[in-house]
């Protein structure tokens, strides 16, 4: 009996242990760009200017490396079953124009125009609040990297955006201007997390953590990611049920 539980608690950590590998990749990233700084700032003497821009663009690097370490953590505890997610209503809009205004100087590094985006007066709906913020901030911050990496602009658009959907949900997400995007790419992303480098070949290197942490919170709370449209744009969203307890006029 011991040993079938053990079995089940290694089973269950697999997902888990995948996605720290996904994630490690990914944290390569922010540490190579603050290594990369901090060597041109040695190249140039230090240069009082020079030092200033670059200890802004390290600490924008720095804070998207600990944004995905605290939504792991936070997967990591849901997963075990540490942390009962505490249900309220919530005002989706609130959490996306929250979620826009934290991400702005990032995305002002990678050329990008945030825009939020909700279709009527929305109901609020029932989740866990610090769940959906995560979701929602580390995903936005994935596709900005990636939508900048892909598509090769001047300016970028990155829309957060939420509408009603069909019966009594709210669809929320994040859209781009990212093409292969879909809800096979999903699919096989959450098969091959942890055994292929890149679970999400249509990302570029650095953003697949990002997206599959945000689809585990999501599904944590109610539904996995799906490939959804919003205003002629294309992306990733999450459908969550209308609170019953609460109703905003």
């Amino acid at each position: 009996m011991r040993k079938k539980t053990v079995a089940a608690d290694s089973a269950k950590m697999s997902p888990m242990q995948a996605l720290l590998a996904a994630l490690s990749d990914d944290l390569a990233l922010p540490l190579l760009q603050i290594k990369s700084a901090l060597e041109l700032l040695g190249e140039d003497g230090f240069n009082k200017k020079t030092t200033r821009s670059s200890a802004e663009q390290m600490l924008l690097s720095a804070e998207n490396g600990l944004q995905l370490v605290e939504a792991y953590k936070l997967t990591l505890r849901i997963n075990r079953s540490v942390e009962t997610l505490a249900f309220e209503p919530v005002a989706v809009g609130a959490v996306l124009q929250d979620v826009a205004h934290q991400l702005t100087p990032y995305a002002k590094k990678y050329a990008t125009d945030l825009q939020v985006d909700v279709s009527g007066k929305l109901t609020p709906v029932l989740t866990h609040q610090p769940s959906l913020h995560i979701a929602i901030q580390i995903l936005s911050a994935s596709l900005i990297r990636a939508q900048a990496a892909q598509v090769q602009q001047k300016r970028y658009r990155l829309l957060l955006g939420a509408r009603r959907g069909s019966g009594s949900v709210i669809s929320t997400g994040v859209y781009s201007s990212i093409e292969g995007l879909s809800d096979k790419t999903l699919r096989s992303a959450r098969s091959l997390t942890g055994q292929a480098h890149q679970p999400l070949p249509s990302l570029p290197p650095g953003a697949a953590s990002g997206v599959l942490i945000a689809d585990m919170l999501c599904s944590s709370m109610w539904q996995p990611l799906r490939a959804a449209a919003h205003n002629g744009m294309h992306g990733l969203a999450t459908a969550i049920p209308v609170s019953k307890q609460l109703r905003f006029v």
